[in-house]
């Protein structure tokens, strides 16, 4: 294979796209400038928390992770230093490097061991995270310096649960990394003591949280004897341990025991150093860390192991294995598309369109409308192959779906309209359509490559590569019939020479138009026969037909049916093949006899439609019916010429005949099938006698004291004694393997190989299974229950929290830090102080400060009970707003989890209700959005003229033309966003309270003065992801119609998300700057997370994530690499003839020149939302996803609805019948909760008589007397009872399953229903 130098296949105008990219990010650095300088003059007036923005900016990794950890450094720069050390080393090796010298530096400041270790471990974690993730601030809780039972010292780090967002590498290099730092300290080892060992295994038993891997007992112990520090960790399960509950050095800082699950030990065991190994082994190897060594035992976690016992078990077959892990936890209402490797599933094809890569795949619109309309834009599809899960995004240039017809026709639907007309008569969706995933998406997710199907991308290779001469093209134009001045220009360029006077770019595009016109141009059966014979290629759709899905036994029946055809005006018509057909129709004897295998395969669906026309479909030819005769309009020549087979003016007749050929194959494969059966039975008779002599092992094992782990050493060596010489003619068993492995593979492309004279390749090599995942998401990112204002009012707001409500009562009691005034030396819980100074002054206004209290360091918040004058405070504020009014539906909170616990300016909730605009917790306005992907746009797409976009920066478009028209291709710039129309009135909204907070709070201009979609354009905003603390800068260009934002891929990979369905939020860059403050961030584990602690202004390829550098660039793939594929190798073999970002990172190419081998269409095709959202009920998405399972070929309905049921509905039904037995009761007054029932059979919480909210005492107040409920109803634990027995009686699940759901609802029915015992006497039986 010929290997390319990186970088030399990513061709760009270079110098265009450096003018650009320098222009684009001189533009977004000034316009933050302003945005911040804003934001300054704001917060200089001392209104907020902070005078100063909070939110600090950061244009590379270096800065991002001294600003990030700041208490922690101490005023320590760090950020020259790291940046020096990302431009000589790896990212892994500069995370240690940065923690060892940031740990000396600290110690030689300090003093202080346990800071200096410290401060170093949480700089390398967020090195080795891009700064970006939470995990340096919150996944790790501590270190401490402990002792080991001989008194010695050792390193222990407390992991919490926010560590599993580091990943693996995160969680294992983090232990690495603690370890030379105790080393450079002179911290001893850890030498743990039987019970600490033992612990964790009981951990590692009680933890039902999914792991990636569960590393059993015995591996357990050897990783926690063995390595040099203690993994540690704080409690974040509610379950405890009953065996080691109590242990020595398992405890809190305050030395309490810790008896309760450490899920973040487990993580950065199981996840972390068993997984992680090879990572962990290539650095103690080259830095020569000693007491590393037994990591090397666990470097092959998470590989395939390798048969290696004998040559008939070293059998590598042809066949794709099925993975079925998709299917598991199918969910109520959320269809399965496809089995794994189903044929009628999606048909993989390779590519990348505008809105696909980095996890998101593409689907043609007219299948996301087929499949039930469950598919929409940003829809989250669980996929067999390549990734766990991919976002779905429309794409046109693939093939739709073919279905089957209540009058029996058979067609490929091209067109959403198309679809709309025949959607009632379709009676099985019998293909699903393509599926488009890149190179890049194997490559990232370390699949192997599945071989490609034959279609018009690999037909368009073939004959690029071999029309390398102006003859040739020639020669080719002679054969289509036209002028060589209607191809394109050129030749299809290989790049072995240069023209004079074309550049790269230039001879680029010249391949790319040859490359779309091979794919697309129109031919007849004679010129695709010359071009095979002239060209070497092979029979392109839609000649070439499913052969590898046809049954070879069905092909004498359908030569026989095609014998008697007549052509008719270019068709083929086939006489009473369907006499006795209808849509009910089912056959018991086809006139063949049994497979092999016991039965033809389902999804041949033969009994119910009879060999030949079964034939038909399972070889995808399109046809109708006319009476009792079959029509196949077009492309049957690859029919007949694929069966032997010729035809002229007296009809078809056989050319080669199939007979001898097939009854040969299926001869052999008969005897192939009974050598495979005498070596199963011979292997089944050694297991017998293996696992005999093993149980004698382990019995006497048991009798002679032995451990469990002891016990089964014992058993596997009694076991593996007994030889197993092999079978007794090793190279017949592994003819018989090949043999049938090429039968399953081809089926009756072999066949079709022997009779035709022409090249064939396999068409359809390759079907992904696929179930629905999350459906696509656009809202608002809310508080549960909504919030306006981060103002505590207790119980005074009543139920709906209502800040109106509790002014009415003039004062409350609420929980707020104590400040004290700098003015007027009074307590005021406000940063402002709340008291009047005169009659004639309302307020004192004077800034507080926090006044610290005798042990307040030892508390997790700092509130105390406080008296509060709401009712003037509200109306004072509401002057001073220059209100008329009060918004009459200000929602607030009960009370604040800071660690301050002071509210923020209620001015900022009162404008917030006044706008219809609600708050997270951390201060801002947010709006969440499926991540998609996207490169390229037209402005037509978004709804941005295209002058407004040449204002923002785009001057030309993908094709180096001058920007004039709506309709031309642009390449989006990497920071700018596609905002989802649905989020349109938020952000007018939020532009409209920021306007008026600037205005009536700041006392400044506005700033947006928004009040259509357009005004949004060009403004600024904040990406940022759940799990992380650093925000990305953006810029809103457009909107679309679907329900996600498309933003480019490096965007999202900066955000450390992909495109696999998850959703991110968007806010507006000054509501950010303005409003967010560390200050009012929750005080507990976690409470950082999801908050923009920095912001991003630039993005560089390099210090991302990195599977973003897995997209694939180039306008289309080699020869070569199609050719590549059908070995099903590693995608690192082939990756050096393909153009993907990582051969671009340090060139402008990394962010711009990328093209696209697929077009999407509109990017907002297909159903506008899920049916999932659209549907209401749950019974109505049920009813609707098992009505998609009984179309599809693909899917079994029966299967659909037992997985449910085991997966969903059983599981939900067991948790709310234990939610009922343990729930508490709810005052419905004044919503205090009860874990018993109150004898008084009412709430007995008092109010103070001067109504300043609920105590405990009952001096001087009164009962409240409210009426106590149960919070979980029978309703809620019946009601997917009646759901279930209707799908059981419609559509039959096994056995077990129905036994369990009857014995559930018998446990239902006990627990509502009297079990009064009846009395009987004798006179009853009488």
């Amino acid at each position: 294979m010929i290997r390319m130098e990186k970088g030399r296949l990513a061709v760009y105008d270079r110098a265009r796209l450096d003018d650009e990219r320098g222009a684009y990010q001189e533009w977004m650095d000034t316009r933050a400038e302003e945005v911040y300088q804003l934001a300054e003059r704001a917060k200089a007036q001392g209104l907020d928390f902070e005078d100063f923005v909070e939110i600090p900016r950061t244009r590379d990794l270096a800065s991002r992770t001294e600003k990030l950890l700041e208490e922690y450094l101490d005023g320590m720069r760090i950020e020259d230093d790291l940046r020096n050390l990302l431009k000589t080393s790896d990212r892994e090796t500069a995370a240690i490097e940065i923690a060892l010298d940031v740990s000396k530096r600290m110690h030689e400041r300090t003093g202080n061991v346990t800071e200096a270790i410290n401060s170093g471990l949480r700089v390398g974690l967020a090195v080795l995270t891009e700064a970006v993730l939470v995990a340096p601030l919150e996944g790790i809780g501590g270190v401490r310096i402990m002792n080991n039972a001989d008194g010695s010292e050792f390193l222990s780090i407390d992991f919490a649960g926010p560590i599993r967002a580091a990943g693996g590498t995160g969680q294992a290099l983090s232990v690495l990394i603690g370890d030379m730092l105790r080393r450079e300290l002179g911290i001893g080892r850890y030498v743990p003591t039987t019970p600490e060992v033992e612990r964790v295994k009981e951990e590692f038993g009680l933890y039902r949280v999914g792991l990636q891997y569960k590393p059993p007992p015995e591996e357990v112990e050897e990783i926690v004897r063995a390595c040099p520090v203690m993994i540690n960790g704080e409690e974040t399960e509610r379950q405890e341990c009953a065996g080691y509950k109590e242990v020595r050095n398992i405890v809190s800082s305050n030395n309490t025991p810790r008896t309760r699950i450490r899920g973040g030990v487990l993580l950065v065991i199981g996840e972390g150093l068993c997984l992680k190994a090879p990572k962990i082994q290539k650095h103690t190897e080259r830095l020569q860390i000693p007491g590393w060594e037994f990591i090397s035992k666990f470097t092959s976690k998470g590989l395939d192991e390798k048969q290696n016992s004998g040559d008939w078990k070293e059998f590598q077959g042809r066949v794709i294995p099925k993975n079925d892990k998709f299917m598991q936890d199918v969910i109520a209402g959320r269809p399965v598309f496809g089995g794994p490797g189903e044929p009628g599933a999606f048909r993989l094809r390779y590519g990348r369109s505008r809105a696909t890569g980095l996890a998101a795949a593409g689907v043609n619109p007219v299948s996301m409308e087929a499949h039930g309309g469950f598919i929409s834009v940003g829809t989250q599809m669980k996929t067999e192959r390549p990734g766990k899960a991919c976002a779905a995004t429309p794409c046109i240039d693939l093939e739709g779906p073919t279905v089957l017809l209540k009058d029996g026709s058979y067609r490929r639907i091209s067109t959403v309209e198309e679809w709309r007309s025949c959607s009632d008569n379709v009676i099985t969706i019998w293909d699903s359509g393509e599926i488009l995933s890149g190179f890049g998406e194997f490559l990232e997710n370390n699949k192997k490559l599945v071989p490609s199907g034959y279609n018009r991308d690999w037909w368009a290779a073939d004959l690029a590569d071999a029309l390398d001469h102006p003859d040739k093209v020639e020669v080719f134009a002679a054969m289509l019939g036209v002028s060589r001045d209607i191809l394109p220009l050129g030749i299809p360029f290989n790049g072995a020479i240069k023209r004079g006077g074309e550049s790269d770019f230039e001879r680029s595009l010249r391949k790319r138009d040859w490359q779309l016109y091979l794919r697309d141009m129109e031919l007849t059966w004679e010129q695709v026969c010359h071009a095979i014979r002239e060209f070497g290629a092979a029979v392109p759709p839609p000649w070439n037909l499913w052969w590898s899905d046809m049954p070879m036994s069905f092909a004498p029946q359908l030569i026989e049916g095609l014998c008697k055809s007549e052509i008719e005006e270019g068709s083929l018509r086939m006489l009473d093949a369907v006499a006795d057909w209808s849509p009910d129709y089912h056959i018991e004897d086809i006139g063949l006899s049994a497979p092999s295998t016991g039965e033809w395969p389902s999804w041949t669906m033969v009994h119910d439609h009879g060999v030949v026309k079964s034939s038909l479909m399972t070889l995808g030819v399109e046809h109708h019916h006319d009476g009792s005769d079959i029509i196949i309009p077009s492309s049957w020549e690859g029919l007949l010429d694929g069966l032997g087979l010729e035809y002229g003016s007296k009809g078809v007749r056989v050319g080669v005949d199939a007979g001898p050929h097939i009854s040969d194959r299926v001869a052999r494969i008969k005897d192939a099938t009974k050598v495979l059966a005498r070596e199963k039975v011979r292997v089944e008779e050694i297991e017998s006698v293996r696992a005999i002599e093993r149980m004698r092992a382990e019995t006497a094992a048991r009798q002679r004291g032995l451990g469990i782990s002891e016990t089964d050493v014992e058993g596997r060596a009694a076991a593996g004694a007994i030889d197993d010489s092999g079978p007794d003619d090793p190279k017949m068993l592994k003819a018989a393997y090949s043999l049938l492995d090429d039968h399953e593979v081809e089926r009756s492309l072999w066949l079709v190989r022997k009779l035709s004279n022409l090249r064939w390749e396999d068409s359809v090599p390759c079907r992904v299974g696929s179930r629905m995942g999350r459906p696509e998401k656009a809202g608002v990112r809310e508080m549960k229950p909504m919030v306006h204002a981060l103002y505590p009012i207790g119980e005074s707001g009543g139920p709906q929290r209502l800040l109106g409500q509790a002014a009415g009562k003039g004062s409350i009691r609420v929980e707020l830090g104590p400040r004290i005034c700098g003015k007027c030396g009074n307590d005021s819980p406000h940063l402002r102080c709340h008291h009047r100074l005169s009659e004639e002054v309302e307020e004192c206004g004077g800034k507080t400060s926090v006044r610290n209290r005798r042990g307040d360091h030892n508390r997790r918040r700092k509130g105390q009970r406080t008296s509060v004058p709401l009712g003037k405070i509200v109306e004072t504020k509401r002057r001073a707003l220059g209100l008329d009014r009060i918004p009459g539906r200000i929602k607030a909170v009960k009370g604040l989890i800071s660690i301050a616990q002071t509210p923020e300016p209620i001015e900022k909730g009162i404008l917030r209700a006044r706008h219809g605009v609600s708050v997270f917790r951390d201060g801002t306005s947010r709006y969440d959005m499926s991540d998609v992907p996207l490169t390229h746009f037209k402005p037509s797409e978004i709804g941005t003229p295209w002058q407004r976009l040449a204002e923002l920066g785009y001057s030309h478009d993908v094709f180096g033309e001058p920007l004039g028209s709506d309709m031309q291709m642009l390449e989006l710039l990497p920071q700018d966003f596609v905002a989802s129309r649905s989020a349109k009135q938020h952000l007018l909204s939020t532009c409209q309270f920021v306007d008026d907070l600037l205005v009536r709070f700041y006392e400044m201009e506005p700033f947006y003065q928004a009040t259509e979609e357009l005004d949004l354009v060009g403004h600024l905003g904040i990406g940022l992801a759940p799990h992380t603390s650093g925000g990305v800068l953006c810029r809103i260009i457009g909107w679309t119609g679907a329900s996600a934002g498309y933003a480019h891929p490096l965007f999202h990979a900066a955000k450390r998300r992909n495109c696999d369905g998850d959703e991110d939020s968007l806010m507006l860059l000054l509501d950010g700057l303005l409003n967010f403050s560390k200050s009012i961030l929750p005080s507990g584990r976690g409470g950082r997370m999801d908050a923009p602690l920095v912001l991003s202004t630039r993005i560089d390829a390099s210090e991302i994530d990195k599977e973003a550098l897995n997209v694939d660039c180039a306008w289309s793939y080699s020869k070569a690499f199609y050719e590549g594929t059908k070995s099903q190798p590693h995608p690192s073999e082939l990756e050096d003839i393909v153009d993907l970002v990582d051969n671009r990172v340090g060139t402008v190419g990394e962010i711009r020149g990328y093209g696209w081998t697929h077009d999407s269409g509109e990017l907002d095709s297909g159903p506008v939302n899920s049916a999932y959202k659209t549907l209401k009920t749950m019974e109505d998405k049920m009813l609707a996803q098992l009505a998609i399972g009984r179309r599809l070929r693909s899917v079994s309905a029966a299967r659909v609805a037992s997985q449910v049921i085991e997966s969903h509905f059983l599981p939900d039904l067991r948790g709310n019948m234990m939610a009922f037995t343990r729930q508490k009761v709810r005052c419905v007054k004044c919503s205090h909760s009860y874990r018993r029932m109150p004898l008084a059979g009412k709430c007995i919480q008092t109010t103070s008589s001067r109504g300043l909210g609920l105590g405990t005492s009952q001096e001087g107040g009164a009962l409240c007397g409210g009426n106590v409920v149960l919070t979980v109803s029978e309703g809620a634990v019946r009601k997917y009872i009646k759901i279930t027995s209707d799908v059981i009686e419609r559509y039959g699940v096994d056995d077990y399953t129905k036994q369990r759901v009857g014995w559930m609802t018998d446990s239902v029915d006990s627990l509502f229903k009297d079990d009064k015992v009846t009395v009987m006497t004798l006179e009853d039986f009488i």
